[in-house]
């Protein structure tokens, strides 16, 4: 990873400072020089000793090890050259540039203490070089930044914000006017002064958070409870809408009940860490979403994760790990959030069985477009009730927001006690249980608004595949993928879209794999044919623009797999 670098590269060391320069020469000559100044690729020192017959420290010679000394403190620099030697006749010394070969010297670090200008300080933001043709985000998600300020990573990322902002190919922080479903308007303007755009990147599959009804009926309880709910749901947050929403969402899974959470986030971190606690095991599929993620971290239990979708290696890790342990819970995604394909659900079923262990499905990205009802990848299953616990949120089925957990009684009531993401967090407001569940009943009673949704995925992804995108026939889900692996080609093609009309947010490393940067659609069913015709139409001529052939991705994956790299951890939200 290439770190952002300090314009200013030299700083004066301390009056008082006792930093010093210790070298060993080949011929293993040991020599200490005071150090003057500083900088992230050398220091400059003096020493008054006699250069005449010193051939050993002539200028590009080799020094095989250094060291900077100061107090009780050492930081070793590994090898060095002598870059520059010269007499200094007012101060009757010799000054010698060394500069180091092995690595940066962290100025910024516990060495910051020694030098004369501070580092902790607003001014030396302006010492910061962070090109964003240069840097790009990835390369500061693990800034290993040894600072003494606290906040020097704060900055280093807010300057490189700030100049990411202004180039055309940025697409984040979009602000919408007032303005609904699948066409909207937003502060953006295009190349022909409009500011209207086909959204291809929304939650909102279904279209219900613009419904009539939907909005109706969060209006009517907003004059019945008021603006929020007041309070946790073992509180004062807990209304008669909460209690009809968590019984609706029983029957549609199946199950004696449902816990109610403010996001799929708070859902996935309550539910999965109240679960599994210390002396359990939980197996979690590599490419789960980022607050899955974070559960693992957060619960007491010991957690791996398993290769994507691979169940040979779930059931390896099983054999290994099973029998170490009290309990044990396996979590996967019916629909994953950045590629868009579907877990092996009833083989995973299967080996909790075989292994006397508990199943954890979250149906964010499924539940409201896969299984026979739309309700899920567990509908797929002879028997939906051998998943143990259901997760599924309200922002892609209803376009709204908040999360839930459906199981038997027992687990529920585990939960309303455990989950600390429910009992310390205020609850959703009444209305958004309401508008919740006048948008689950439209789904239940309108049967072609899944119609549509699913008919519009398999029409945008015949377009896409058309024009050779590597995306399989049958793919089911909203979330359809398309792989670029080329920030900058990613960031051009962005630019022709936008200025067509077309609003899809881009998606880059952390949230997927440094080589696999891309393009994720989401489509709606209030989509016309005539709306994903025009996003095919464009997305070529972005192609064109870019100079981008699919080949390239696909010869990119085929090399990455030859060198066996794998897809980080994803962060995507």
């Amino acid at each position: 990873m290439v770190k952002p670098v300090l314009r200013n590269k030299r700083f004066d060391v301390r009056n008082d400072s006792t930093l010093c320069l210790f070298i060993e020469t080949c011929t293993g000559q040991k020599h200490k020089f005071t150090v003057t100044n500083v900088s992230a690729g050398g220091v400059l020192t003096k020493t008054s000793e006699n250069f005449d017959e010193q051939d050993e420290l002539s200028v590009d010679s080799m020094i095989p090890y250094g060291k900077l000394i100061w107090d009780k403190s050492e930081l070793v620099l590994g090898r060095m050259t002598i870059r520059r030697v010269r007499f200094d006749q007012e101060t009757t010394c010799h000054q010698i540039a060394f500069s180091v070969v092995d690595s940066e010297i962290p100025v910024e670090g516990p060495l910051g203490f020694q030098l004369a200008e501070s580092l902790i300080s607003e001014s030396s933001s302006s010492q910061l070089e962070i090109d964003p043709e240069r840097f790009s985000l990835a390369d500061f998600v693990n800034l290993d930044d040894e600072s003494i300020d606290l906040f020097s990573r704060a900055r280093k990322i807010s300057i490189f914000r700030r100049e990411w902002r202004k180039l055309p190919q940025y697409a984040y922080e979009t602000t919408r006017k007032p303005s609904m479903g699948p066409r909207v308007t937003l502060q953006t303007t295009r190349r022909t002064t409009r500011n209207n755009f086909i959204v291809m990147g929304s939650n909102d599959y279904l279209g219900l958070a613009a419904h009539p009804e939907v909005i109706n009926a969060a209006k009517k309880a907003l004059d019945e409870y008021g603006f929020g709910s007041t309070g946790s749901p073992v509180t004062t947050g807990r209304s008669a809408a909460h209690v009809e929403l968590c019984d609706t969402l029983a029957h549609m899974f199946r199950k004696d009940n449902a816990v109610l959470f403010n996001s799929g986030y708070a859902a996935n971190i309550g539910a999965i860490s109240a679960l599994a606690n210390s002396g359990d095991l939980i197996l979690a599929d590599f490419l789960s979403h980022a607050s899955i993620q974070d559960s693992l971290r957060m619960s007491r239990a010991t957690s791996r994760l398993f290769r994507h979708n691979d169940v040979n290696h779930l059931e390896t890790l099983l054999e290994e790990h099973r029998h170490k342990h009290k309990g044990t819970l396996i979590v996967t995604e019916g629909v994953f959030s950045m590629d868009g394909d579907v877990s092996k659900l009833d083989e995973i079923v299967q080996l909790a069985r075989k292994f006397n262990a508990r199943t954890y499905i979250d149906e964010a990205h499924s539940f409201g477009v896969v299984g026979e009802h739309g309700l899920g990848l567990w509908e797929n299953l002879s028997g939906g009730d051998k998943v143990d616990v259901v997760m599924g949120t309200f922002s892609k089925i209803c376009g709204g927001i908040g999360g839930f957990v459906a199981a038997d009684q027992e687990v529920c009531d585990l939960l309303d006690l455990m989950a600390r993401s429910q009992i310390f967090s205020v609850s959703i407001p009444p209305s958004t249980a309401a508008a919740c569940l006048k948008a689950l009943d439209l789904f239940q009673r309108d049967k072609s608004l899944l119609t549509r949704l699913q008919e519009n995925i398999r029409y945008f992804v015949n377009g896409m595949r058309s024009l050779g995108a590597p995306l399989a026939p049958d793919h089911a889900s909203a979330v359809i993928p398309v792989i670029i692996g080329d920030e900058k080609k990613l960031g051009l093609m962005n630019e022709v879209l936008l200025n067509s009309g077309i609003y899809v947010v881009p998606i880059v490393y952390p949230a997927v794999s440094r080589n696999a940067s891309r393009f994720r659609f989401t489509v709606m069913a209030p989509h016309t044919q005539s709306d994903l015709d025009l996003v095919i139409f464009q997305f070529e001529k972005a192609m064109k623009a870019a100079d981008f052939k699919f080949e390239e991705v696909v010869s990119g994956a085929t090399q990455n797999a030859k060198q066996g790299r794998t897809t980080p951890i994803n962060l995507a939200s």
